[in-house]
């Protein structure tokens, strides 16, 4: 007996799984399905050489279908045990405007108006679900007209696509603000036989001011960072959402380019807010090369700042500029640290 696999859920079933040189044989504690396979090959936790027909249905295996030949002993195990796996929702993403993702995280962009259109779900286990329990939206943030979802799920697949309507419509903001919005669906208890259990899962919306890096002939911010941004020979190396206000530090891995070594452009730095710029260091291939934490001059505007309007947001950033045009060859990755 080269191979044994038992899985027991305590007092209901028992399926075990023995294999032998020339046999595959199930069974559970209700129903017995015998299999033959010519062979069992056993890297990588096994797979059949030959054709599996199923007699009786024991979960997701249902009586007359069959394995082909290649059929992971894994897969035949995960047939088997299906409906006594609790789903979970796993991961989220978002068709959606003036935004980014980071994760799971929804990244709007202060003073902006941000439409979602659709969201995507996946989830373990997906057949698990109950499609008559609908899905429901909830932004538990908005405490005046929270935008709330009910939506029927025909079947759920890997990911699920929920098309909204209408759109959710994000509430604009004028400064960072950190927002729940809750996934709730259903699946049946007791091994799908029971009552629905509610499933759920909170996820965040964060609004924030936009980080800029940026190159230009320009040597000073002039007119203000608008026209700055405007200029004919200001390039965009990093436009951004995702630094985070809460964090204390926050590190970004930037790669430079032809404008930040081009001899006639400055690489400029601006941050929003109350962050400032940390250490500033370099590397080539993953190896560290220099340390730039020096190689930059802070303008604040006085202790005014420099005010971008967005929107109906107007935050004021901080620049930096480095020392010298053309300061940064093409290969380097420059690790920059921001601290609030």
């Amino acid at each position: 007996m080269p191979a044994q696999v038992i899985i027991t859920e305590p007092a209901r079933n028992i399926v075990e799984i023995t294999t032998t040189t020339n046999s595959v044989a199930i069974t559970e504690q209700v129903n017995t399905v015998s299999v033959a396979a010519s062979t069992v090959s056993g890297a990588g936790g096994g797979s059949t050489s030959g054709v599996i027909n199923i007699t009786n249905s024991i979960g997701d295996a249902v009586a007359g279908e069959s394995y082909v030949a290649g059929t992971s002993l894994e897969t035949i195990i995960r047939d088997i045990v299906a409906p006594f796996f609790e789903p979970t929702i796993a991961s989220i993403g978002y068709n959606a405007t003036n935004s980014q993702t980071s994760g799971n995280d929804l990244l709007v962009e202060c003073g902006l108006s941000s439409t979602v259109s659709a969201i995507s779900l996946t989830f373990t286990s997906p057949e698990n679900l109950d499609t008559n329990t609908q899905v429901s939206f909830l932004d538990v943030s908005d405490l005046t007209g929270p935008f709330s979802q009910n939506v029927t799920v025909s079947s759920f697949n890997t990911p699920t696509i929920i098309s909204l309507s209408p759109t959710y419509t994000i509430d604009t903001l004028t400064t960072p603000f950190p927002r729940t919005f809750r996934v709730t669906a259903g699946f049946l208890g007791n091994d799908g036989a029971g009552s629905v259990v509610a499933l759920q899962k909170n996820f965040q919306i964060f609004h924030r001011h936009r980080f800029y890096i940026l190159t230009s002939e320009l040597s000073t911010v002039g007119n203000g960072f608008g026209q700055f941004l405007g200029a004919s020979t200001t390039d965009e190396v990093l436009s951004t959402l995702d630094v985070n206000p809460s964090l204390q530090t926050q590190s970004l891995a930037v790669q430079c380019n032809a404008n930040t070594a081009n001899a006639s452009k400055f690489t400029w730095i601006f941050i929003a807010g109350a962050g400032t710029l940390g250490e500033v260091a370099a590397e080539v291939n993953g190896r560290g090369v220099a340390d730039y934490t020096d190689s930059w001059q802070f303008d604040n505007n006085n202790g005014a700042g420099f005010a971008l309007s967005k929107g109906t947001a107007t935050p004021s950033y901080k620049a930096y500029r480095s020392n010298q045009p053309g300061a940064f060859d093409s290969d380097i990755t420059l690790n920059i640290e921001i601290l609030h």
